[in-house]
């Protein structure tokens, strides 16, 4: 039962606190460390706020560390290429719920030091000087007449990347610097566009995600008062026909997967008929029924910024609860995206694109015949979990904000090439024994791809 006291105890830890808690001017232990963006993350350690790597928790992805990054498993090996795939930071809910309109969320300083902020003398902490024009979105939640009965109070709207999101992005980013330019010089010290190209869903919280990665891989650039500062050029699709995430609007058979899937699924079963009782109690407390994840998202979001859990009368929603949640979640991810009945045409039918893509890249990076150094792609948790279930991962968990898989590309000085597959910080372990991700000879590993890649996709789309 989830009737308890009103005192909320936080479910998960995040040490982040917010984009102004996030300073510090210790910076022991960063014995080389140079500044990476002239913002506050100059004075910000960049570990403070890491999840220790292995232990999960959905509020902050671990992030690999000059540190923690493994090196290649055979010496003398050169980085040729990667491809960074990474859920958006820390957002404000999705859906507005009945009891959400006494909550206040500030997203002031979400993009207040953009990739292409301007600087002035007397203000250090934007990257760039010259710029001439600056635009900043402002929301308000105020001035409205529907605003008391639709919508919380503050300065956000629903599902935007708030202060504590961009700042993870930054210093995944800032660590990325220190491991792919500083460390393996696999990257160029200033920004070139020929050599990093940058690919988002059309969402505000993923392309200013991917505006705070590059703020904090590329803070730093020199150039005069003459020269216009570099152009960081994100690459979207319209939604309709968007594949960074499973578009079941384009691909109508991936909506009667998923219903097949679920219908045959035994753990599912036992799911439903586990929770009725659960979530007859939600629904009561809450106001709506929603799916689990539909519960996530409204429970993880106050959990994240130690808000009060949702109470209607004397019942409340808790720590407990929120932890059933996310375990309901666990299930059903492990269900739909790697062991249920129909899965592999589900994953070629919405990953296969975004395998092809990976494969391209791998080929043309193994031939040398790109200038690109580093595809960059800001997704959702609807991208990453595919990408884990395609894999076949052995962590199955939602995952957390700024989730970030790194997908590398080595050769040996021998001249082999290998692939290396990185999930928060730590090698990717799978369920099966296809290859080792550590070190996955680059044949296997294409191989492996094109069991996802269909040359008929408009046409299995289209079947019954």
């Amino acid at each position: 039962m989830i009737i308890e006291s009103r005192l909320v105890v936080i479910l998960l830890t995040f040490t982040a606190g917010g984009l102004f808690l996030a300073i510090s001017h210790h910076t022991a232990n960063l014995h080389n460390y140079k500044p990476i963006a002239i913002d506050i993350l100059d004075h910000a350690h960049i570990h403070n706020d890491n999840t220790p790597l292995g232990e999960y928790n959905y509020c902050q992805a671990s992030r690999p560390t000059l540190k923690t990054y493994p090196s290649p498993k055979l010496k003398g090996s050169t980085l040729m290429n990667s491809q960074i795939f990474i859920r958006h930071g820390d957002r404000t809910p999705i859906a507005v719920l009945p009891l959400d309109l006494n909550l206040t969320w500030d997203c002031t300083n979400a993009d207040a030091f953009a990739f292409t902020g301007f600087r002035t003398k007397k203000d250090e902490r934007a990257p760039f000087q010259y710029a001439n024009v600056v635009a900043h979105q402002v929301v308000t939640t105020s001035g409205s007449p529907f605003a008391a009965t639709r919508m919380w109070k503050g300065n956000c709207m629903p599902g935007q990347l708030t202060p504590v999101g961009a700042m993870q992005h930054r210093k995944l980013g800032a660590a990325l610097r220190q491991i792919y330019v500083d460390n393996l010089k696999s990257l160029p010290a200033d920004y070139d566009p020929e050599t990093v190209y940058i690919r988002s869903t059309d969402f505000w919280r993923t392309k200013q995600s991917a505006e705070n990665f590059m703020a904090g891989l590329y803070g730093i650039q020199h150039h005069s008062e003459s020269s216009p500062p570099p152009v960081l050029h994100i690459h979207t699709l319209p939604t309709e026909i968007d594949y960074l995430t499973i578009n079941s609007g384009a691909c109508p058979r991936v909506s009667q997967l998923r219903t097949a899937i679920g219908k045959s699924s035994e753990a599912l079963r036992k799911l439903r008929e586990d929770n009725v009782e659960f979530n007859n109690e939600l629904i009561e407390i809450l106001g709506e029924e929603k799916s689990w994840s539909g519960y996530l998202d409204t429970v993880m979001p106050r959990i994240c910024h130690k808000m009060p859990l949702q109470c209607n009368g004397d019942k409340c929603v808790t720590s407990k609860a929120a932890k059933r949640i996310l375990d309901n979640v666990h299930v059903q991810n492990t269900v739909m995206y790697r062991d249920g009945n129909g899965v592999l045409e589900l994953l070629q039918l919405g990953i296969g694109p975004l395998a092809s893509d990976i494969k391209q890249n791998l080929l043309i990076a193994k031939e040398g015949n790109s200038k690109v150094r580093l595809s960059f792609y800001s997704g959702h948790d609807t991208t990453i979990q595919p990408l884990l279930g395609m894999f076949d991962a052995e962590d199955q968990q939602w995952p957390p904000y700024a989730s970030n898989i790194i997908l590398e590309l080595w050769k040996s000085s021998p001249g082999e090439h290998f692939v290396r597959v990185l999930y928060n910080g730590e090698v990717l372990d799978v369920k099966s024994n296809w290859c080792d991700l550590e070190w996955c000879p680059f044949d296997t590993f294409i191989k492996y791809l094109d069991r996802f890649i269909l040359k008929d996709l408009m046409a299995k789309c289209q079947s019954q």
